[in-house]
């Protein structure tokens, strides 16, 4: 007889994998002994469950399976390590059954030692005897896992690969991980990371500057931009525990401080920041692209003409005004305005510790009523949509504390981009101007400084100063 493998890799219970070419090496010894002679083989180059909870697709299954339905098996036999290399899904083992039997085809389990006739129902009912085990083995492991998931994120506890910059701690004398700890050598690049993007640098001007000292991802090459982007986004920095879409409380230490990694999504989330983003290349005007054209409100852009700068509206042609004249009065005007001390302190918001203390013990009350009412056993159909809708109804609670929690404990960005005193045209001047472009934006605004436009001069070809043609747009009763 000729026989043809099905061979997918395999972990029994120590967790040790039975590789492919371990399974053919049995194999090969049991169709010998049976007088099988073994064809070419279908095999997963990967290691891909068979049971419903797999998120992949068996590629060679897949094509065992056509070519049983279109008789391009080209074999006596189909040979397996053990049944639940088939498949660990009754429905889907019936199937290949049924196609076995069609076709005249025996299967042969080599961890079994014998040979099945899938048209001998004695036989028959052996295999699918197998798959109820296999399958049931599957949902008890899957339910296990849930449940361990489950309860290592309500206790805050590591899961899943630890990121660049923490290192995992693992008992040494059962090989299970403790928790994470920060990683000496590459913690302090990830707090680099999150300061530099508070002041308003860009991933670009990052991601160049660690190029050139040197500093390297795990597989020793340079950070990308979309990867300075995912780690400045990753919750576990800050010690938090991600879990269906809610941040719990982690049991390691954060190497980034919450109000530090709190400041940097918002820069990188809000649709000023968002809308204010330089196109690709280097960011070389603080005031492009918020300083507007007043005839059409469309954008004002910066073009050479004579060898002269000059702002001039983008979307019509509108107006044209000296760009230096412009941006020395804008400059001189947010300067006097940051060094304002009442303006500081509107900026930069402090929380009532009263008020701070009372929203967390909001969230920790709300976060305990979910957390019993997620583990309530409901006897009755009413029961279970009651509990439903109360888990539902907390979860919205846990968010909205959370999200108060934030808005008061974390300051405005503009705090760490520029503060009150007497070197603040320094400090300004010393800033990156990705960092000077994302305040105009958001300070050159209705509710704050007032949203700058350019009109037409009043006088018809005759050149007046640059003051009479800018009109500040303020909200009712803001300051001057």
């Amino acid at each position: 007889m000729t026989g043809r493998e099905y061979l997918r890799v395999s972990k029994d219970r120590s967790g040790r994998m039975k590789s492919n070419g371990q399974q053919h090496e049995d194999n090969q010894r049991a169709a010998e002994r049976h007088g099988i002679t073994l064809l070419e083989p279908y095999e997963e180059q990967e290691a891909v469950s068979a049971s419903r909870y797999a998120r992949k697709t068996r590629d060679d299954f897949e094509r065992l399976i056509s070519d049983l339905k279109a008789g391009r098996f080209g074999a006596d036999v189909l040979v397996l390590w053990e049944s639940s290399r088939g498949s660990r899904r009754v429905g889907e083992w019936a199937t290949m059954l049924d196609l076995l039997e069609d076709r005249g085809i025996l299967i042969h389990v080599t961890s079994h030692g014998r040979t099945y006739d899938p048209a001998n129902p004695r036989d028959r009912r052996s295999l699918i005897d197998d798959a109820n085990d296999s399958e049931y083995e599957s949902a008890k492991t899957s339910m296990r896992i849930r449940r361990d998931m489950k309860a290592n994120a309500a206790e805050g506890r590591p899961h899943g690969v630890c990121p660049y910059g923490l290192r995992p701690v693992h008992d040494q004398r059962t090989g299970r991980l403790i928790t994470w700890e920060a990683d000496p050598d590459k913690a302090p690049v990830i707090e680099e990371l999150f300061k530099r993007l508070r002041k308003g640098e860009s991933f670009k001007s990052i991601t160049k500057l660690f190029a050139e000292r040197g500093i390297t991802n795990r597989k020793g090459k340079p950070f990308s931009h979309q990867h300075l982007r995912d780690m400045a986004t990753k919750a576990a920095y800050a010690a938090y525990r991600v879990y269906k879409g809610e941040l719990i409380e982690g049991i390691w230490e954060p190497i980034v401080d919450r109000d530090l990694f709190w400041d940097v999504q918002r820069i990188l989330t809000e649709p000023a920041h968002q809308s204010s983003a330089p196109r690709p290349g280097r960011v070389l005007h603080e005031y492009t692209g918020t300083i507007r054209c007043d005839v059409c409100s469309g954008p004002i852009g910066t073009v050479g003409t004579r060898g002269r700068a000059e702002y001039k509206c983008q979307k019509n042609g509108c107006i044209r005004i000296n760009k230096p004249e412009v941006d020395q009065v804008v400059t001189g005007v947010i300067l006097a305005y940051l060094s304002r001390r009442d303006v500081y302190q509107a900026l930069n918001r402090r929380a009532d510790p009263a008020a701070v203390a009372e929203v967390r013990a909001e969230l920790a009350r709300h976060r305990a009523e979910l957390a019993k009412a997620e583990n309530q056993t409901p006897t009755t159909v009413d029961e279970a949509r009651m509990f439903a809708r109360l888990v539902e109804e907390l979860r919205g609670k846990v968010a909205d504390a959370e999200r108060k929690q934030r808005e008061l404990t974390t300051p405005s960005e503009l705090n760490h981009l520029m503060e009150p005193g007497a070197d603040v045209a320094k400090r300004w001047k010393a800033a990156p101007v990705s960092a000077r472009r994302k305040a105009a934006a958001i300070l050159l605004t209705p509710e704050l400084i007032g949203e700058l436009r350019i009109t037409r001069s009043p006088v018809k070809n005759h050149r007046v100063p640059v003051t009479q043609r800018m009109i500040w747009r303020r909200e009712p009763n803001q300051p001057s």
